[in-house]
């Protein structure tokens, strides 16, 4: 199995997510396939499936849903100072 082709990640994924979420599968599906093969190692032997997260906005739903390259913080910084200019 090619682990970079998204095809065949999807149709090997499928079952596992219709157990979970029946008729959502194929958004899903598209979601976890295109988070999952952003963050696989040159040796998908070294795959950590802690590095694809799910975070819930409120107010959004599964049809807002997107793959984001990077991190997502739900919450605002801690502090009161939220940006410097030429500090020291």
């Amino acid at each position: 199995m090619d682990v970079r082709d998204k095809e065949q990640v999807i149709s090997r994924m499928r079952a596992a997510v219709a157990s979970k979420q029946f008729g959502q599968e194929d958004t899903l599906c598209s979601l976890i396939a295109d988070a999952c093969i952003q963050v696989c190692p040159k040796n998908p032997v070294n795959f950590n499936v802690d590095n694809v997260r799910v975070a819930k906005l409120v107010g959004g739903g599964l049809h807002n849903s997107a793959v984001v390259q990077g991190m997502v913080l739900r919450t605002d910084a801690v502090g009161t100072i939220k940006h410097t200019e030429k500090a020291k």
